[in-house]
């Protein structure tokens, strides 16, 4: 009874944080073009997803399927999520300044609150990802004539990756893939952050080395 009542009460909390998470990505691109606050593109989509992903996750520890450690996570994974979605959907941008602080808090968060993998396991999945996903970068530019995905793309996954288990990051990576290539089809500059951000609460609540 209550973890129910604190559950209705962290909701609305959780809907205002959503809210300045917003208003944090907006007034970063006013400062950016020194203008005034713009209007976020799919600004109510994006608060219905992180609203949507908050009950699952009250849900799911209210279930005893996560634990409140892994329930804090889940959400701060979703909080990074939804700024950088933000931000690409408005200006096709995934700053450095948030994918940097987005990976630093994951290494913190996964070698002391949650310390399922070790700093040498850390370092080491970073680098098997940021590198080769560079790589293909620079050869599909080449071959394409244009850029097929940005350096923050890059660097959101690598920030992924801080936060949960590499295969899990893979997966993840390419359900976005499977949705945003049938899009890509039809417009050719499209985001790719958003996808990524889309699913990356998966694993959350299913991981593919548990499943394995």
């Amino acid at each position: 009874m209550n973890d129910l009542l604190l559950s209705m009460l962290g909701l609305p909390l959780l809907y205002s944080a959503g809210h300045q998470v917003l208003r944090l990505a907006a007034r970063y691109i006013a400062r950016a073009e020194n203008g005034a606050l713009p209007d976020l593109p799919l600004r109510s989509v994006l608060l219905a997803c992180w609203l949507t992903l908050s009950i699952a996750v009250l849900s799911a520890g209210l279930a005893g399927l996560l634990t409140p450690v892994q329930m804090v996570r889940a959400l701060m994974v979703g909080a990074w999520c939804l700024l950088l979605a933000s931000l690409d959907l408005a200006r096709y941008w995934l700053p450095f300044a948030f994918t940097a602080p987005m990976a630093f808090t994951g290494v913190v968060f996964s070698l002391t609150v949650l310390p399922d993998r070790a700093a040498s396991q850390l370092l080491a999945e970073g680098l098997c990802v940021f590198f080769p996903l560079l790589l293909i970068r620079q050869i599909a530019g080449r071959l394409c004539g244009y850029e097929m995905f940005g350096l923050g793309d890059i660097w959101l996954i690598t920030a992924l990756v801080m936060w949960y288990p590499l295969d899990d990051v893979l997966t993840v990576t390419l359900l976005a893939l499977l949705l945003a290539l049938p899009a890509a089809l039809k417009q050719r500059d499209l985001p790719f952050g958003p996808f990524l951000c889309l699913f990356a609460a998966l694993p959350a609540f299913i991981s593919l080395q548990e499943v394995l």
